[in-house]
């Protein structure tokens, strides 16, 4: 189970340090069993909850996946965290979110000795297999972006993953990294914090472009980028862009993909 306590000490020591006692504080919810922390963030946003509000679960029923998959996580097993986000930047740039998560994850887990790669655009690796997932929901309200959802799944031991993706999922555990999730919890939001305020003065990724692209995995490999009709274009990718997207070199030049509907596989 989720340690409220030990949370509570590490939320306190990374996320609340230098900021004074108020209504705006950001604070956590820690559930023993949620259908989903992404809809418990997205109730507390609503009802005004400050930036870096987080709510975890030990075990979630139905979380949320990309292109709409139901994402289960067993008790005991994994990081299942949602983030309440309010970020002061345009609408048109917060694709740009799930690139700082990256980021903020695999800063996290290299200070635990780990090697993660960046699967562009959020996929965090180790050992060639898939070990966290990121997923950005936005709430809109007059036109503009009212909050954001963050919604980061990571696997801490084996049983975090059923046997059909066992090819392609790994745990922390199977990779020799110890991890503390209530610390590593903690550690993410904390460094969530430092990236978006640079971001929000930069307007832009640039600042981290450098840093992602040297834990990017299959910079300069063949590669193939996948649209959701089976379609492929074949090429290289080079790095990302100051907004995020993909640069990609194919035989008729250099082009920049946006995520989505797309998907970046070995060629």
């Amino acid at each position: 189970m989720i340690d409220p306590e030990r949370l509570k000490i590490a939320w306190e020591a990374a996320v609340c340090r230098g900021h004074e006692e108020g209504t705006g504080l950001p604070f956590f919810e820690a559930w023993d069993v949620l259908p989903s922390t992404n809809d418990r963030a997205a109730k507390l946003a609503a009802d005004g909850a400050p930036d870096f509000t987080m709510v975890t679960a030990d075990r979630q029923t139905a979380g949320k996946g990309r292109r709409g998959r139901v994402w289960e996580t067993p008790a005991d097993s994994s990081i299942a965290m949602s983030l309440v986000l309010r970020p002061k930047v345009d609408l048109s740039a917060l694709s740009e979110l799930t690139i700082l998560a990256g980021i903020a994850v695999a800063r996290c887990l290299k200070m635990l000795g780990a090697e993660p790669k960046i699967k562009w655009p959020n996929d965090i690796r180790l050992k060639d297999r898939k070990v966290c997932g990121i997923l950005a929901e936005t709430k809109l309200k007059n036109g503009a972006a009212d909050h954001v959802i963050l919604g980061i799944g990571i696997n801490v031991t084996k049983a975090a993953y059923s046997r059909e993706v066992a090819e392609v999922a790994v745990s922390l555990e199977e990779a020799g990294v110890t991890a503390v999730r209530e610390d590593l919890m903690a550690g993410i939001t904390a460094e969530m914090m430092k990236l978006i305020a640079a971001w929000e003065k930069t307007g832009n990724v640039s600042f981290i472009a450098e840093e992602y692209e040297a834990s990017m995995e299959w910079k300069g490999k063949n590669c193939r980028v996948i649209a959701a009709d089976g379609s492929f274009t074949e090429g290289t990718p080079l790095g990302i862009a100051a907004d995020g997207t993909l640069r990609f070199l194919t035989e008729n030049g250099e082009r920049h993909v946006t995520a989505g509907e797309v998907s970046l596989r070995r060629g």
